[in-house]
């Protein structure tokens, strides 16, 4: 059966070319975040990060990952008897998940438990019961359900929770001392807590609905968790100025209540220092952020980094303070602030676990319990510094500090990551966090603990916006938001001379984004100012000792106009055959900028020099470009991708020209492309090898795309890599392996890449014509592909002389030039720039092989133009508005004679007879009106449909054409 299970294992991986092998960082701050699965057999925890379960056998350093949530995991639950783990996420398409501890094997998937997903959830002690609180705006109304997840229809009863409470719950836990009717009929009880007051409901199995009340709580108070105590009636929940309040069944009646509700009864300072000794008093007030059953003890985790033991009476029993984790020389580093805290699975004797509370035991047994020692089983906390430390009960005895060390299971990261970049020729990925620390972490180790890159004796603090290793390996580049690069020699491991971007110092633009030239010996920066800076490792020219090289400034150009979204190096061949390295810019002014890179002996002083300035889009914004590594005819081109889905490729000419050599339509789910990174770098001099991308898209979606580009959807792939936004990625040299990180979850994912399972997944039985019908509008069936055959056939006729008596014979051939006659025909409304691109696209398409040029196409060429081309969604009366108050001043109204003017001067220019021509076509009656507004403009001239018919579009229709009656009536 084993050896079964691990051909399939084998079988599964081969299918999946892109695989999630490790995650490094997990969500600290989530509260019952983290569970001890630990017992006799095995050391594990289970954690989450971002939108993955992590189960983590800490002893022999491996993981198994839980993955199919599509949003950042909310909140978990663990039941000890039946090992299952529970998972639950908040967003859209939300998911609750009951997984084998054992097998990582999800047991019950329920999709979209809550609307919006789950803030909190809590499972009984035998297993069979879930409760989940969802997850809502603050402003929003909660619900609460009950579950018994095994049964055919789940959800047993839901309530929306009570308006007038006004105060929004955040955790949730269930009464595990059942209480039976007579009848049998049994009773489930739980509580709600939010910062001001806790709610405590009940249901009856059959019921209609659930009872509820909610008692007043001081209104100093801001509660924090909420624990049932075994064997009666009392409640407690915690305070964050350190008092725990207590609640019980009072027989006193008051006029709010009922007789069988709970009150306050006391409230017990546990953590507060206002009558403590003068040594407590000097550590401050502590929070109380966590309370725990455990056994015969109430165990409550506090922000000072202390665990204490409490017997049911309140009464003190044990307590792990100043508990030490770390040392390094004389800086002895102890637990911080407690955020989770769970104990291993084990059995312990049975006169360990039981309680005080039993008032049939007399005095004797009484006290002689008192005198036996503290035990507990073994457990695990998490403090704010994201350290997972194991604790054994034996350390309570210890009277020594250094004696009381927890073992430091994993150490990870405690803030959002800006910037991941992996050093080549060495197992190593670097990062760089919003708290101003740059780490490195060996992801071939794996080791539990981060290796933070500061030099000896210096404190060096760098705002980081960005880093990068040379291609070499040898240096790490720091970008930063002063506009300095910090450089750090890697064999040394010290920070070498700053670099300024700006001319002086009061200029310091935020440098956004930084890349190095292939062979190390270069690296251009952009920075918010629009400006690119060039820096070469060379001798400084200013200074008379040449002796030892050193990274100094090369040149700078500002000539966008926009933010700069990318830049890139290139090497391409000059009139002498001598290598040309070149860098390109791309901006949202939609201009390609192309720099030359001039040899120290040229100009010392000035080593950048621009060569021309492009416009590459007309209505979509410029997101990502790379050096094409194709390179099969010798052929300089360069890869842009756009807001629209696109990939061009650019053709750089000895005459300083620039044409688009092909237009393709890239991957559509996730939003566009925002980085693209080449998976096999080292091996880019080899032509013949097959070259893959990797792409990352703005949210949650990264990707594979196999070179050459043809726009065959088949040659994609995307998956879910984190639940939110994509900071950033950095592949191994060799491209076996790509990281991606995703800011403010906490995680660095590492995906493993099967070049051969990719192959797989990319071969398709289906032809070019097959492919590029599935889509279209219906497919190989819809009515979309008949129109596109019936005017290509047209466009024949038209081409071979329509008005004739004659028989015509056909070639399935059209001119070029039809294709704007054709493209119009099928909807799709292409610019006079956007048309010669086409046309160039298929004039030059064989060129470097042949040395001709084609004037003519057929029809599967033709079908790959227009999907390749036309846009991926429609123009929307959204997007008109939005372009009409740009035109009219904020208004989205201007007189016809403005719309006149605007055609005459600005984009693509008409002249008089133009205008005159399409105006005709459109209105033939000539009524034009006075005013221009969306309505008009859409219906009346242009004769459109609306596609969107959202209702936030619908009121500003309403609201341009009420501003238009008024223009046209004033």
């Amino acid at each position: 059966m084993s050896e079964y299970h691990d051909e399939f294992q084998e079988d599964q991986q081969k299918l999946n070319a892109l695989n999630l092998s490790w995650t490094l960082g997990f969500n600290y701050k989530m509260v019952n975040g983290v569970h001890n699965l630990t017992n006799d057999s095995r050391k594990e925890i289970f954690y989450a990060t971002a939108h993955t379960g992590v189960i983590f056998d800490y002893g022999n350093n491996q993981q198994r990952l839980l993955q199919g949530h599509c949003n950042k995991i909310s909140c978990t639950a663990y039941c000890k008897e039946l090992d299952i783990i529970v998972t639950a996420d908040a967003g859209p398409d939300s998911m609750l998940v009951i997984w084998d501890a054992k097998t990582g094997v999800p047991r019950r998937t329920i999709f979209e438990p809550h609307t919006n997903g789950v803030q909190a959830v809590d499972i009984s002690e035998n297993g069979q019961y879930l409760v989940t609180l969802s997850k809502e705006e603050p402003d929003k109304i909660q619900s609460i359900s009950f579950w018994d997840w095994q049964s055919q229809d789940p959800r047993l009863r839901t309530t929306v929770l009570d308006d007038k409470l006004k105060d929004y719950q955040y955790y949730v836990t269930i009464n595990n001392n059942a209480e039976q009717k007579q009848n049998q009929q049994q009773i489930f009880e739980f509580a709600t807590t939010g910062k001001k007051r806790v709610v405590f409901w009940s249901w009856e199995y059959g019921a209609a609905g659930f009872e509820y009340y909610s008692p007043e709580v001081q209104k100093n108070k801001v509660l924090t968790q909420t624990v049932f105590i075994p064997k009666n009636k009392n409640v407690v929940t915690g305070t964050l100025d350190g008092y725990i309040i207590v609640w019980d069944v009072s027989l006193i009646i008051e006029e709010y209540g009922q007789p069988d509700e709970r009150r306050v009864i006391k409230i017990v300072n546990l953590m507060n220092v206002a009558n403590k000794s003068e040594t407590q008093q000097k550590k401050g007030n502590a929070q109380i952020l966590l309370l725990r059953v455990q056994g015969r003890y109430l165990v409550v985790g506090a922000s000072n980094g202390s665990i204490r033991f409490y017997d049911f009476k309140f009464r003190i029993r044990a307590w792990f303070e100043d508990v030490v984790i770390g040392q390094n020389g004389l800086n002895i580093q102890c637990i911080s602030s407690i955020t989770n805290l769970s104990f291993a699975n084990e059995n312990m004797f049975q006169e360990d676990v039981e309680t005080e509370s039993d008032e049939e035991k007399d005095k004797d047994e009484q006290s002689q319990k008192k005198s036996k020692p503290f035990v507990c089983q073994d457990f695990i906390v998490v403090d704010d510094k994201a350290n997972v430390i194991l604790l054994k009960s034996q350390q309570f005895q210890e009277i020594e500090k250094e004696k009381k060390k927890g073992t430091v299971i994993m150490s990870s990261i405690v803030s959002p990551i800006i910037s991941i970049s992996v050093r080549p020729n060495v197992p190593v990925v670097a990062f760089s966090c919003e708290d101003n620390k740059i780490y490195e972490w060996n992801f071939y180790e794996k080791h539990n603990k981060l290796k933070e890159i500061k030099e000896k004796g210096s404190e060096l603090q760098i705002q980081s916006t960005f880093i990068e290793y040379s291609p070499d390996g040898n240096y790490l580049a720091v970008c930063s938001k002063n506009g300095i690069v910090h450089m750090y020699d890697c064999k040394e491991e010290k920070w070498l001379k700053n670099l300024l971007v700006s001319e002086t110092d009061k200029t310091k633009p935020k440098i956004t984004y930084l890349t190095f030239s292939i062979d190390s010996k270069y690296f251009a920066t952009i920075d918010e100012s629009y400006a690119v800076s060039v820096f070469n490792f060379d001798f400084d020219p200013n200074s008379q000792l040449k002796q030892q090289k050193e990274w100094i400034f090369a040149g700078k150009y500002r000539v966008h106009h926009g933010p700069i979204k990318s830049v890139a190096f290139g090497e391409t061949l000059d009139e002498k055959n001598q290598v040309q390295l070149k860098v390109f810019t791309i901006g949202e002014d939609m201009k390609l900028a192309v720099y030359d890179v001039l040899d120290p002996t040229q100009d010392p002083y000035n080593r950048v020099k621009l060569r021309s300035v492009v416009s590459i889009e007309q209505e979509c914004l410029p997101s990502a470009c790379i050096w094409y590594p194709i390179n099969l005819q010798r052929e300089d081109v360069l890869l842009t991708t756009n807001s629209e889905f696109k990939l061009k490729l650019w053709t750089v000419l000895k005459d300083l020209r620039i044409i688009c050599k092909k237009t393709c339509l890239g991957p559509t789910f996730g939003g566009h492309i925002k980085r693209l990174l080449l998976l096999n770098p080292s091996d880019m001099k080899n032509e013949y090898q097959d070259k893959y991308l990797a792409y990352s898209t703005g949210e949650k979606v990264v990707g594979i795309i196999k070179l050459p580009l043809d726009g065959n959807p088949n040659k994609t792939m995307g998956l879910i890599a984190h639940p939110e936004k994509i900071v950033d990625l950095s592949s191994t040299q060799d491209g076996k392996l790509f990281f991606t990180s995703g800011g403010d979850d906490f995680a660095i994912n590492i995906w493993s890449v099967d070049f051969a399972a990719l192959e797989d997944n990319f071969q398709t039985q289906e032809t070019e014509y097959e492919i590029f019908s599935n889509l279209l509008d219906g497919g190989p069936e819809g009515q979309t592909l008949r129109d596109l055959k019936d005017f290509f056939y047209y466009s024949q006729i038209r081409s071979k002389d329509e008005h004739t008596t004659k028989a015509r014979k056909l070639d399935g051939l059209v001119p070029l030039t039809a294709i704007a006659d054709m493209m119009r025909s099928m909807g799709y409304f292409p610019t006079n720039q956007e048309i010669e691109n086409m046309i160039n696209e298929i004039k030059f398409s064989k060129y470097l092989e042949t040395g001709e040029q084609i004037s003519e196409l057929e029809i599967n060429t033709f079908l790959k133009l227009y999907v390749n081309h036309k846009p991926v969604n429609g123009v929307t009366k959204g997007q008109i508005y939005d372009a009409l108050k740009t035109l009219s001043s904020d208004t989205g109204v201007m007189s016809w004679d403005q719309f006149v003017e605007l055609l005459k001067s600005k984009g693509e220019k008409l002249d008089e007879q133009e205008i005159e021509y399409y105006l005709e076509s459109l209105m033939p009656n000539k009524n034009y009106p006075q005013q221009l507004h969306l309505n008009n403009l859409c219906d009346d001239l242009l004769g459109f449909e609306d596609m969107d018919g959202t209702q936030e579009q619908q009121e500003q229709q309403e609201e341009v054409q009420d501003v238009g009656s008024e223009d046209e009536q004033q």
